[in-house]
This record gives structure tokens, C-alpha cells and sequence, in this order.
């Protein structure tokens, strides 16, 4: 069943333009290890920010150095490469033809490389073997904060300039940037969304899904949500369940939280994997949108196809496109010597049922390939 229009006019009339958010990781994958997606002629410049409209989608304010803007020219002969956390996975595909797009205009030579499966193990090795190979500069979605700060030190070590897409390191001094969203806001906003789908005075218990715990992009979207429903006194969050980016554990966390108890009235995921596993849940214990909403991060065509259904109440969608772009300036800032910002934001919109057509919206709306 659709949610009503009417539901998300006050979100979207209220709701103040916000700074971007991050993305959750597929652990699924069909692409080669070394597979780049083709080259996009998609727009380059991120969608302009607007709350206009009853239906009109929050989007973030973040302009200033957002992709598109001015860049110096690129050094001759410079290489890029960007590793993400997995290929095969929209939001990382999404990245990476954003930046091819941006190194075809400025004439650099960008590849992607990357593993079929969410591995630090894996991703380590590709940044130890692309150390021999001698890129200007490495942009990277790491798969863990901790573990992958020796192979990405010894790039440093060896010159490479370090870009972070989406997620730092817990030693700050390694990466020269990270382009990133505030997930905390992304999550204030997913509450919100919940609270007057559900009914501020009606409430009801909340469940978490996250991917792993000490996660910095999970915490941060965990307390954005959290501190906003404290203040919602008829709420309770029930705390995250960690699913390891599985699909099957998300639905089966949800179906069996959804089968016991009564008062569930929303489920909140922080990745993909998660918010796909819900929709299944939900399904799995015989509950509808009616009985349960769900809020969360991302998109996936399973996902898409599920929102416009409106199976699911509301999406924190990333501009990865944008995040691209702004590496591959990054690199060519760093390259010639320019100070860049240690951490630089990405934009989102939240998008729902009601608005998820719009051509605001679908401009957020990742993509397997650049075509």
C-alpha cells in the first residue's frame, strides 16, 4: 500500500536542508575483481538542494567544493585508482563512474579495483600490489578502520596519496581526506520520518539493524537516530542487532522481533543488506507497512522496487556520483600541491514513496553501470 501523500508534507516542510550521508555495503557481488563500470555521461554537478513543494525531497546544503567545481589541470600521464569496498555493489559502482566521468574531462588515467566480496583480507592484498604499480593517488572505501591501516601507511609511505570515499580510518593521519555524509544527521532524519509515519502520539518499540558493531559509519547513524527518538518519550528503541551484512540474518532478526512482539512499530536499517532483509522479514511474519514502518539507508533495485510499493516508509539515498567526482579533484588538488579539507562532505536526499519518482529524487538513484 502507498503512503499518503499528505503523510510526509510536514517532514519535508520542516525538515532543514542537511549535509550528506554514507553508505552501507552489499556483501554480494557479480562483477570481475578488476571490472570498472563503462564511462557515464550522466550530469556532473551535484542536484541542487530544495524543500520546496509539499512532496519536495530534504536534500543537503553542502556547495561549496561540491563536484563540478573548478579544478587545475591535471599533471601529465597521472593514474588514479579506487578500491571500494566490494564490486558488484551500486553505491561503489556509483563512485566509480563519477570519477571516471571526472578523469576523462581532466585526461587521467582512473581504474578500479576491487574484490567480489566485503574482505579486509582481500583489500589489503589489492593496496599492497598497487603500491608496485605507483598511482598519484588511491581512493578507497575501506572495509575496516583498523585493519587496513598498515597496507593503506605503506601507500603513504611510498607517496601514494590516500582519498577515503566514505569512511576513515581510526588513525586520522593516514588519509589526506575523506569525503564522506554526516551519517549522524542522515539518521536524525530517519527517525523523524519514523516518528510522524507511526504517530507521535501513538509510538511503540523501534529495532535496529546494523552491519557489525565498532563500525564508525554505524555508530554515527545508530546515535543520530537514537538521541532523535529520545525525544519522542511514547518511542523505545529496542538497540541494533548486528547482522554481518547478511541479508537472511536481517529477515530473520525481523521476522521473529515482528512475530513476538505486538508493539513493534518500526524497524530502522543502516545498510543495504539490512533493508533488504527487512522488507523480507516483514513479509516472512505475515506484517505490512500498516503494522511495521521501515526507515533506513540506500538503495538497490530490490529496495527501489520495495519503496515505490511503499513496503518501506522512507531512504537516506547518497549522491556516490558526486563523491566520485570530488576524489578524482581531490587527487588533482593534492597532485599540484594544493591543501585540501581533511573531511569533505557528500550531499543525500530522503526519499519516500510519495516523492521517489521526481526528477530530484531519481538523480540520487545509484546505478550497476554508467550507461
Amino acid at each position: 500500500m502507498h503512503i499518503g501523500t499528505k503523510k510526509y508534507s510536514l517532514l519535508a516542510a520542516s525538515v532543514l536542508l542537511v549535509v550528506a550521508a554514507a553508505c552501507g555495503s552489499d556483501n554480494k557481488a557479480s562483477d570481475a575483481t578488476t571490472a570498472a563500470p563503462a564511462a557515464t555521461t550522466a550530469g556532473t554537478a551535484a542536484p541542487a538542494a530544495t524543500t520546496a513543494g509539499t512532496d519536495a525531497p530534504a536534500t543537503s546544503a553542502a556547495t561549496a567544493g561540491t563536484a563540478g567545481a573548478a579544478t587545475g589541470a591535471a599533471p601529465a600521464g597521472m593514474k588514479v585508482v579506487y578500491v571500494p569496498g566490494l564490486t558488484g555493489n551500486p553505491f561503489y559502482n556509483t563512485v566509480a563512474c563519477g570519477a571516471q566521468k571526472k578523469a576523462d574531462e581532466l585526461g587521467i588515467d582512473f581504474t578500479y579495483q576491487g574484490a567480489p566480496e566485503f574482505d579486509v583480507a582481500k583489500q589489503s592484498a589489492i593496496v599492497s600490489a598497487l603500491v608496485g604499480e605507483k598511482p598519484d593517488a588511491i581512493m578507497i572505501s575501506v572495509t575496516d578502520p583498523d585493519a587496513m591501516i598498515p597496507p593503506l601507511q605503506e601507500a603513504k609511505d611510498a607517496g601514494i596519496d590516500i582519498i577515503g570515499i566514505d569512511g576513515d580510518l581510526s588513525d586520522t593521519s593516514i588519509l589526506s581526506t575523506n569525503i564522506q555524509s554526516d551519517n549522524h544527521e542522515g539518521g536524525t532524519l530517519a527517525a523523524k520520518s519514523l516518528v510522524e509515519a507511526v504517530g507521535e502520539d501513538v509510538g511503540g518499540d523501534v529495532l535496529g539493524l546494523s552491519n557489525n558493531p565498532g563500525s564508525p559509519i554505524g555508530e554515527q547513524r545508530e546515535k543520530g537516530f537514537t538521541d532523535e527518538l529520545a525525544k519522542h518519550p511514547k518511542f523505545k528503541y529496542l538497540g541494533t542487532q548486528f547482522t554481518n551484512n547478511q541479508q537472511a540474518d536481517a529477515a530473520t532478526i525481523v521476522s521473529t522481533t515482528a512475530s513476538s512482539n505486538a508493539n513493534l512499530v518500526g524497524v530502522y536499517t543502516m545498510a543495504t543488506n539490512n533493508t533488504e532483509g527487512a522488507v523480507t522479514g516483514l513479509r516472512e511474519a505475515d506484517k505490512t507497512v500498516d503494522d511495521v514502518k521501515i526507515v533506513g539507508y540506500d538503495v538497490s533495485a530490490p529496495i527501489l522496487t520495495a519503496l515505490e510499493a511503499g513496503d518501506i516508509t522512507g531512504l537516506v539515498v547518497q549522491y556516490p556520483f558526486g563523491a566520485g567526482q570530488k576524489g578524482v579533484e581531490t587527487a588533482v588538488a593534492l597532485a599540484n600541491g594544493e591543501t585540501v579539507d581533511r573531511n569533505q562532505k557528500t550531499d543525500f536526499v530522503f526519499a519516500t514513496p510519495a516523492n521517489v519518482a521526481s526528477e530530484e529524487v531519481q538523480k540520487f538513484i545509484y546505478k550497476l553501470d554508467c550507461a
